[in-house]
């Protein structure tokens, strides 16, 4: 690999949602630099023997950033890695990553293993189900949720709200349901067995580190909902 090379590459995909250096010298044209996320993930500088679950990697800078730690990384996109910038990113890093084209909710522990971190970032507000998406990710995790998302902060309100959008009234994007405030996210993740660690708020994003609960009474409720944490 060569600039030159890494260049077409680069400007084969159409569409890039990271901005990262994906080359010495060479950053990918992406719509937001994502390198503030990864500082407040705060992923220790050695993963190694950990497991990291990304889902919906997009473009694959946080997948790239925990493989470079050491860690071993499942990626996770509804579309196929070659449809945007991931397998370029593979191509170009010469790293491999097991990455599945599939949605959220076809997600199992007796797939995937369990995850010392999953990555839920930008994916919580494009979900019907947020409760059953979050207990999915909490069946994946054995140790840290880093959670970011679309939030309703402009309400100012202290209890737990979600504002749903219609159509595609959200930004023009008809995949967007959903505006959780930081309070309803933090009541979605204690009653799937996630216990806050730090939340920041800015703008209309959320972001919180959340650690799993094991006691069996906050596991309860997922199991008489949707039947996850025997």
């Amino acid at each position: 690999m060569n600039f030159e090379k890494a260049q077409q590459l680069v400007a084969s995909v159409k569409h890039w949602h990271h901005a990262f250096e994906i080359y010495p010298g060479l950053v990918t044209p992406g719509s937001y630099n994502p390198g503030f996320l990864l500082d407040y993930i705060d992923f220790a500088q050695d993963l190694s023997g950990q497991r990291v679950l990304d889902i919906g990697s997009s473009d694959g800078f946080f997948s790239l950033a925990a493989h470079q730690r050491g860690a071993e990384v499942v990626a996770v996109d509804y579309r196929p890695k070659n449809a945007h910038g991931f397998g370029v990113m593979e191509e170009i890093t010469g790293r491999n990553f097991q990455y599945h084209r599939a949605n959220i909710y076809d997600l199992t522990a007796d797939e995937l293993g369990a995850f010392d971190h999953v990555l839920f970032l930008g994916v919580l507000y494009h979900l019907p189900d947020m409760v059953k998406a979050m207990a999915i990710a909490r069946s994946l995790c054995r140790g840290t949720l880093h959670l970011e998302s679309h939030a309703a902060n402009e309400l100012g309100l202290q209890e737990p709200v979600a504002r749903y959008y219609r159509h595609s009234s959200l930004a023009g994007d008809i995949t967007n349901f959903w505006s959780p405030n930081a309070e309803c996210i933090r009541d979605m993740a204690f009653d799937c067995a996630f216990d806050l660690v730090s939340q920041r708020t800015w703008g209309d994003r959320y972001f919180g580190r959340f650690q799993i609960n094991e006691e069996p009474s906050r596991k309860s409720k997922l199991q008489w909902g949707y039947g996850l944490l025997r």
